[in-house]
């Protein structure tokens, strides 16, 4: 008897493309560029133009994932730096209209589990996920009940997917409620958190991780034997990693992709008198780019393919660092700006396209 279900694998693979950017700060560099980019409009900002150079890139996945590493605030609410906490680490919120922008740049939806998640408290955690859902972005890492937190499966052309999105640290006291902001600090945790999502039927997982050794090239030995922990104990696809500001190696760790550091997709920094914020590399960022093939027994072959992003620092705007290069018509400077991005990246992620 003929095996139709192995045949029709074998003959028509399901492929899906996924799209993952790094940390978006709504610092004041970028809520500037977003204002005047809006002037004229009933809008208070539009950031599209930001990443017009890359929307194509994103508009062309399956998935594409951000990771909004502050909260929004609702309509109207200040942002940026809106204070310190007891610790006097900066406090922030994002513009209400970022959501938005980022879904017509392409995006579907963002991890929202950081250290700053909890910047404004519960009601923050309620304004971010609003303005998410108002703008048709999907979103894991935070929640507002014990349900919304539980919701690990979505399809995808077809692919059922799960993503799930943890904190390794919080700038302020954790939520009274675990559920609110996913805390990593266990790996078994991930382990069990995996294998519901398999039991709910997921196909492909992918997991964000922010962490919060920053600035350095390569990852930390606490969160590396975290990750080995988690891909040696669960049936994880892709692993990406937020939180260093600056672009780390990608590596295959016990069979999973691994992005140790997307770097920043915007921020404000790389700017002068920022102290350790300063330096260049955070102008920096990695998209990682992954196909997932059905194999004939079911389970997704994952290949992955990094596109060095690349932010100016006078306009904020990002480009496809190495095929922005052979552009024609580049702004007058970029094509130095991209230079020296490419050779700060390339000496640490192979392969960068």
């Amino acid at each position: 008897m003929v095996d139709e279900g192995a045949d029709r694998v074998a003959l028509h693979p399901r492929s899906i493309s996924v799209v993952a950017v790094g940390d978006w700060l709504p610092e004041r560099r970028v809520t500037d560029f977003a204002a005047s980019a809006a002037a004229g409009t009933p809008a208070r900002y539009d950031h599209v133009p930001l990443l017009d150079p890359i929307v194509a890139i994103v508009r062309s996945a399956n998935l594409a994932i951000c990771h909004m590493e502050t909260p929004i605030g609702r309509p109207g609410a200040a942002v940026g730096f809106v204070g310190r906490a007891a610790n006097r680490r900066t406090l922030f919120s994002g513009p209400y209209e970022v959501a938005a922008d980022l879904r017509r740049a392409g995006f579907d939806r963002c991890s929202t589990a950081s250290n700053h998640s909890n910047d404004q408290g519960i009601a923050g955690i309620d304004a971010t996920l609003g303005a998410l859902d108002a703008a048709g972005l999907g979103h894991a890492g935070t929640a507002r009940s014990p349900a919304e937190a539980a919701q690990t499966v979505f399809d995808v052309d077809g692919v059922t997917v799960s993503h799930l999105s943890y904190a390794r640290n919080s700038n302020t006291p954790w939520p009274g409620d675990a559920w609110r902001l996913s805390r990593l600090d266990d790996p078994a945790a991930v382990v069990r958190d995996v294998a519901s999502a398999r039991a709910a039927g997921a196909q492909v997982v992918i997991i964000s991780v922010h962490v919060f050794v920053e600035m350095q090239p390569s990852p930390d030995m606490e969160d590396r034997a975290l990750i080995e922990a988690m891909t040696g104990g669960a049936d994880i696809d892709l692993v990406i990693l937020h939180g260093p500001h600056v672009v780390q190696p990608v590596e295959v760790v016990n069979g999973t992709p691994v992005f140790w550091s997307l770097g920043n997709l915007v921020s404000g920094m790389g700017e002068p008198g920022r102290g350790k914020y300063s330096d260049p590399r955070a102008l920096d960022g990695l998209m990682a780019a992954v196909r997932f093939t059905e194999r004939p027994d079911g389970s997704f072959e994952a290949v992955a393919d990094p596109i060095l992003l690349c932010q100016r620092r006078s306009t904020r705007v990002v480009y496809p660092g190495v095929a922005a290069r052979g552009w024609a018509n580049l702004p007058v400077g970029a094509r130095a700006d991209l230079d020296a991005c490419v050779a700060r990246s390339a000496p640490v992620v192979s392969g960068l396209r």
